[in-house]
């Protein structure tokens, strides 16, 4: 029988990663979404689903490991996120 706390941690890690990409893509600063609509749409689906990766992780762990999972992912994406869209949008001229 397989255990449901593996499954929600990895729920749980997978909602925070999408919740703040989603979140960065609401960034008017970023170069990646250009629709202020889809913006605030994306802000805001971005913070239920950091929400929710929240509650599924404190449902399979405890509180203080539960929420320094969640603020390390988001910081490991709004890390990440400035620079591969730096390097995804960059002009063909710097292009290898």
């Amino acid at each position: 029988m397989v255990s449901v706390e593996p499954m929600m941690v990895a729920a749980g890690d997978a909602a925070t990663l999408l919740g703040a990409m989603l979140v960065y893509l609401a960034s008017p600063n970023q170069p990646l979404m250009g629709n202020a609509k889809r913006r605030k749409l994306a802000g805001w689906i971005g913070a239920l689903l950091l929400i929710a990766g929240l509650v599924l992780l404190l449902a399979s762990m405890r509180p203080a490991n539960a929420v320094f999972t969640a603020v390390t992912l988001a910081m490991l994406v709004w890390s990440v996120a400035p620079l591969a869209a730096a390097w995804w949008c960059r002009p063909r001229e710097e292009r290898p």
